[in-house]
């Protein structure tokens, strides 16, 4: 097959050639003139847009964290995400404008809710405005917050330091948990669907999404008597952590603009791979590949599919004679399960290997129930992949990469929990994966593009949007120079 050149902007790249769009339980929504409309109405439609950024406006990462690589059918070049390139538009409609739009979508219930005294729905606000800002700070570090939201009160809002930004919203999860815990904290049938109006499983995700949080910071000597605080805090509350996955799920169908955002990334309605290069364009890659092969683990079969010569096969990323087409692996059945499957916000995997860490650390209960927790997680990703042998897998004598009690230090410890939240972040939360990536360098093996376009190393933040150098010039300009190579979120070590 000849190969082609394909010029994709890394903007284009970052979404899969395509921005997430309200076209899902939309609302006309105009923060200087919000739809007078209820909560429950809103609600829906907010969390179906949250649940689409988890994954499509990072699907470049999915390559930089060898997950995903590109087919032998396209020639790398200087703007795809082998060459780590990051320009000023980037993240603007990808990440930047969707996470305030929806950001003001939360705001606009909290309020609401405030005014028409619905506890249920203002804790679900301050839930989510804790999610989607915590993947703005770990995407751009300082950002608009205590001015955000203001429509035309404050059309210019300064930018918060991104530590002041983390810390006021764990404030609002500890505010959020009570309000759950109301006897008059009350969803309407189907305005709920993420939990279906279960205020216990709300309080565990807000417990789980303070803990990731936290534990972002770990490596902030300086945080740690904060951290270890903050943790005893959840405990006192009573709701636990997330023990099943955390999932949006609208009534996704095979409709036009209606599946699950990941599967119709590569899916079409007829059920033929999508055209625009997501079809063949992104593969497995071989690095993650040889990692399950190596390791004896049957989530093989379930993240990617056999290439057409019915072996698993990856490619590598920025290679020049990576396979055409299909003859790499594709996605699996265990990523593809569905076009009516959930967006993921959290799994209950991240939720047990969390709580490890925690533990390991001395931060939540003992050390010794790192091993429980992290057995716990192991077995729940095999769970939500539809894999099985689990206990086999984690219970390998000797092998420190999938079974923690072969491990002798700390260090090593760390680093089986971390390739295993690595595993289990593919095509589902890949944020988690830089998080942990640029925050511990683990898992410190994962190769770097061989394209002759690279920029060096992987990206550890995005620029600025073009849109904030547009209209709020001097605020974002007295951020100073960004470079998307040096340039640290606030918590990297």
């Amino acid at each position: 097959m000849r190969k082609q050149n394909i010029i994709v902007t890394m903007a284009a790249a970052l979404i899969g050639l395509a921005s997430c769009k309200k076209s899902f339980f939309d609302i006309n929504h105009d923060p200087n003139n919000a739809t007078n409309t209820s909560p429950e109405l809103v609600l829906p439609s907010a969390l179906t847009i949250t649940g689409a950024q988890q994954v499509l406006p990072f699907v470049a990462w999915q390559g930089w964290l060898g997950y995903w690589a590109p087919s032998g059918s396209y020639a790398p070049n200087a703007s795809d995400a082998a060459s780590y390139k990051i320009t000023t538009a980037s993240g603007d409609f990808s990440v930047w404008q969707p996470d305030y739009d929806n950001l003001e979508d939360y705001d606009y219930i909290e309020k609401q809710a405030i005014a028409q005294g619905k506890p249920f729905y203002e804790g679900a606000a301050k839930v989510m405005k804790a999610l989607v800002y915590q993947q703005l700070v770990d995407n751009f570090n300082d950002v608009p917050y205590s001015q955000a939201l203001q429509g035309t009160k404050t059309i210019l809002p300064k930018y918060d330091k991104g530590s002041d930004v983390y810390d006021s919203i764990v404030n609002l999860l500890d505010v959020a948990v009570p309000l759950f815990q109301r006897a008059d904290a009350k969803a309407a049938t189907n305005s709920d669907v993420m939990f279906n109006g279960d205020n216990g499983k709300w309080i565990q995700f807000a417990n789980t999404l303070k803990l990731r949080i936290l534990m972002r910071q770990s490596e902030l000597s300086s945080k740690e008597t904060f951290i270890k605080a903050e943790i005893a805090k959840i405990t006192a509350n009573g709701g636990g952590f997330l023990t099943t996955d955390a999932g949006v799920n609208p009534g996704y169908a095979n409709n036009l603009n209606q599946q699950n955002p990941v599967y119709g990334f590569f899916i079409t309605l007829t059920g033929l791979p999508t055209s625009g290069g997501t079809g063949d364009y992104w593969r497995g890659a071989q690095y993650s590949i040889n990692f399950l092969k190596n390791n004896n683990d049957n989530r093989l079969q379930r993240i990617y599919s056999p290439g057409s010569g019915g072996d698993y096969v990856g490619n590598v990323l920025g290679s020049s004679s990576n396979l055409t087409g299909n003859s790499s692996s594709g996605m699996g059945p265990g990523i593809l399960a569905s076009v009516s499957q959930p967006a993921i916000l959290i799994t209950a995997a991240e939720s047990w290997l969390l709580q490890a860490e925690a533990n390991l650390r001395g931060w939540l209960g003992s050390a010794g129930d790192a091993t429980a927790n992290f057995n716990k997680g192991v077995e729940a990703d095999f769970s939500y992949l539809g894999a099985s042998g689990a206990a086999t897998y984690h219970d390998q004598p000797g092998n420190k990469n999938v079974n923690i009690t072969a491990c002798n230090t700390f260090a090593e410890k760390l680093g089986c929990i971390i390739r295993q939240k690595w595993v289990t972040s593919n095509a589902v939360t890949p944020m988690e994966a830089w998080g942990d990536y640029r925050r511990l360098n683990m898992p410190a093996d994962i190769p770097l593009s061989l394209s002759p376009y690279s920029q060096g190393h992987i990206p550890i933040r995005l620029q600025y949007p073009n849109s904030e150098y547009q209209t709020n010039a001097a605020n974002v300009n007295a951020e100073g120079t960004i470079d998307s190579q040096t340039s640290k979120i606030f918590w990297m070590p």
